[in-house]
């Protein structure tokens, strides 16, 4: 069976027929589609749950599906057996510290920084970001791995590419748990994206009104 039937099997979620086809395959962060995905990031990005977790009790994951998966200690075990790869791209262009924080896996975030990874290096995928504006788009993380992420960052204000910092982002989506950390960590509430929006003006928008109010005072 050849990569694309497995992809396939993927987004159809059929985890009896993807474990049948992967009998014999070789270790599943093998098999990537044409954008460099590989089959578990795959299913777990498109919410494809059963056979995510095929994949995951299959074994064998990378550093950035193991940091995905919230496996802190394979993600540990592998960045202590390969210390340069700590830092490395996905194909998809995504650190294993950028998906651990997505995903609000702060186990595995911990054990990253602990390795030393990077937490100033950005993607190179759509967004371009840093970690920290990754875990505040994705909501998941709790209070005190953000503050661990936030204190390795050093720069709370930092900018991704469209101009955007973490704080806006958070507020947007209403994370108010990140807010809080942004702000002990002393992000400037008063920075304007260059069309002149802040962080408050993004909460307003978005309907948080009691964090607008906080933001804009």
């Amino acid at each position: 069976m050849d990569t694309k039937e497995l992809f396939a099997l993927a987004d159809a979620d059929d985890a009896d027929g993807l474990g049948k086809a992967l009998k014999g395959a070789p270790e599943s962060f093998r098999l990537r589609n044409e954008a460099g995905e590989t089959l578990f990031l795959y299913c777990v990005f498109r919410g494809k749950t059963k056979c995510a977790e095929l994949l995951k009790r299959r074994g064998g994951q990378s550093l950035h599906e193991a940091a995905l998966a919230g496996d802190a200690k394979r993600a540990a075990v592998l960045a202590k057996a390969a210390p340069w790869s700590v830092d490395t791209l996905s194909p998809d262009g995504w650190t294993a510290l950028h998906l651990a924080a997505f995903l609000g896996q702060g186990g595995a975030l911990a054990a990253l920084l602990d390795h030393g990874a990077d937490a100033r290096i950005f993607g190179r995928a759509f967004e371009q970001n840093l970690p920290i504006h990754a875990a505040a788009a994705g909501r998941r993380i709790d209070k005190v791995s953000y503050a661990k992420l936030v204190a390795a960052t050093g720069n709370p204000d930092a900018l991704q590419k469209q101009g955007y910092t973490a704080l806006m982002i958070a507020a947007a989506n209403g994370f108010s748990d990140a807010v809080d950390v942004l702000l002990e960590a002393g992000a400037n509430k008063r920075v304007k994206t260059p069309d002149g929006k802040t962080a408050a003006d993004f909460a307003r928008e978005r309907g948080h009104e009691a964090l607008a109010e906080m933001l804009g005072a």
